[in-house]
């Protein structure tokens, strides 16, 4: 509740497009350069942007936090410290950013800069191990976050707990859950809007070797293949890549390791080269997982 406005999150990605198609068909559109449907809000309906990158210092200045906004800072602060990157470099996200946090609320923060994240990870990981004030998640934090991400038809919780375990970008600080998102900063992009044309191609499962590992920790995340089997789909059509653009599907696997992937297939084309991706992440049976 926020000035006497009630909202709610619909985390199932159908479920946010079939809202969308029924009270705000405008937000749909079709991109040719994706070749498919995406949502999105056109620029003259845009009332406020709401700025991940401004939210630390912004909260940095009030003087009325709550002990969520109180920990958030202080979470960014001590992981400023212990990694040397400036608190320039972190921002905040999720119901903080917008003022719809409860007590019981993640902290969501985002790290910029790809060399920014690994030291903000390689720090992370030694808090966990040494500082009192963090914590992996137990057997129950992972059965709840299974079953909120509806994911029992995608991977055993078995599986899905032991690659969680692994994970450092999630956990807990001071009680309360936390999740990092890394994301490049701009002048890291080289790719510009048009450049490379992605067609879908079908659903497709593979199995196959991380030959790189480089932008794991990213979202979008980016693992390339090696010695790849089509185990459903077209035999002929390998993807050389695995990508996700959502942020659960990094810290997934590292190099050397075996996978097993399920999501949609592209052909992706630019001047004089195409080669196929798997996109995973778009529906509650994508999968990602290590094979051990």
């Amino acid at each position: 509740m926020r000035d006497g406005v009630r909202y709610a999150k619909i985390y199932n990605l159908s479920g946010r497009r079939s809202l969308l198609k029924r009270k705000w068909p405008q937000y749909l559109y079709y991109d040719e350069v994706q070749g498919r449907e995406l949502q999105g809000v056109p620029k003259n309906k845009i009332r406020n942007l709401h700025s991940p990158a401004q939210k630390p210092m912004a909260l940095l200045r009030s003087r009325q936090k709550d002990p969520l906004e109180t920990n958030a800072i202080r979470l960014i602060q001590i992981l400023s410290h212990e990694s040397s990157v400036p608190l320039a470099s972190f921002g905040i996200s999720g119901s903080l950013l917008v003022g719809l946090h409860r007590p019981g609320s993640d902290i969501d923060l985002v790290v910029y800069g790809a060399e920014e994240s690994k030291r903000v990870h390689s720090s992370l990981l030694s808090l966990l191990n040494n500082d009192q004030r963090f914590h992996r998640y137990s057997a129950r934090n992972l059965r709840r976050l299974y079953m909120r991400r509806g994911l029992q038809q995608a991977i055993a919780f078995r599986d899905f707990a032991g690659q969680e375990r692994r994970k450092v970008f999630e956990g807990k600080f001071m009680g309360h859950d936390y999740f990092f998102r890394c994301v490049k900063r701009w002048t890291e992009i080289t790719e510009r809007y048009g450049e490379v044309r992605y067609s879908p191609m079908g659903r497709c499962t593979i199995s196959g070797w991380v030959s790189d590992d480089a932008e794991s920790l990213l979202t979008p995340c980016t693992y390339s293949l090696e010695r790849v089997r089509v185990l459903e789909g077209a035999r002929s059509r390998r993807p050389s890549e695995v990508i996700s653009f959502r942020g659960r599907f990094a810290e997934q696997a590292s190099s050397g390791e075996r996978i097993v992937a399920r999501g949609r297939l592209e052909n992706v084309q630019s001047d004089g080269s195409q080669h196929f991706r798997l996109v995973v992440g778009e529906s509650t049976r994508d999968v990602l997982k290590r094979i051990e």
